[in-house]
């Protein structure tokens, strides 16, 4: 059976060698940004899934440090986010409803809390307080 490469595994959602100068500015819209993010938690459990059922013992050896290395690639799309507008939060609960952009938010919040990561916990909370708690910054 040929063996699982961590590295290579979701390669395809990388954001290595993206930079800010080099997309449109659409890429870096917000709403973009955001939405990139809900989708990209989405996906990435429907992925994990399928590989706990297609290599279940070769992939509970690297599924840490997988989900760490996509979460890590997740949270750079809130990085760009210069700041967000009324509007946007509006139309980002209008297109993907609260309750995705809530688990979106709470996966990632989870995860780097328990890896100890706090400075992506404080990025993540504030976002939740947009929200959620409506405390626009």
């Amino acid at each position: 059976m040929k063996k699982l490469d961590s590295q290579n595994l979701f390669a395809a959602f990388s954001l290595e060698g993206d930079s800010t100068n080099e997309l449109p500015p659409v890429l870096n819209d917000a709403f973009i940004l955001f939405g990139t993010v809900i989708k990209g938690v989405e996906s990435f459990y429907i992925i994990d899934q399928l590989y706990q059922m297609r290599y279940p013992q070769q992939y509970i050896l690297v599924q840490e440090k997988i989900k760490l290395k996509y979460f890590s690639g997740l949270i750079k799309y809130i990085h760009r986010i210069d700041n967000i507008s009324v509007d946007t939060v509006m139309y980002l609960e209008d297109e993907f409803g609260g309750q995705a952009i809530k688990y979106a938010l709470e996966e990632m919040l989870q995860f780097f809390e328990q890896i100890e990561h706090y400075e992506e916990c404080i990025i993540l909370k504030k976002y939740f307080d947009i929200f959620f708690d409506k405390k626009l910054v």
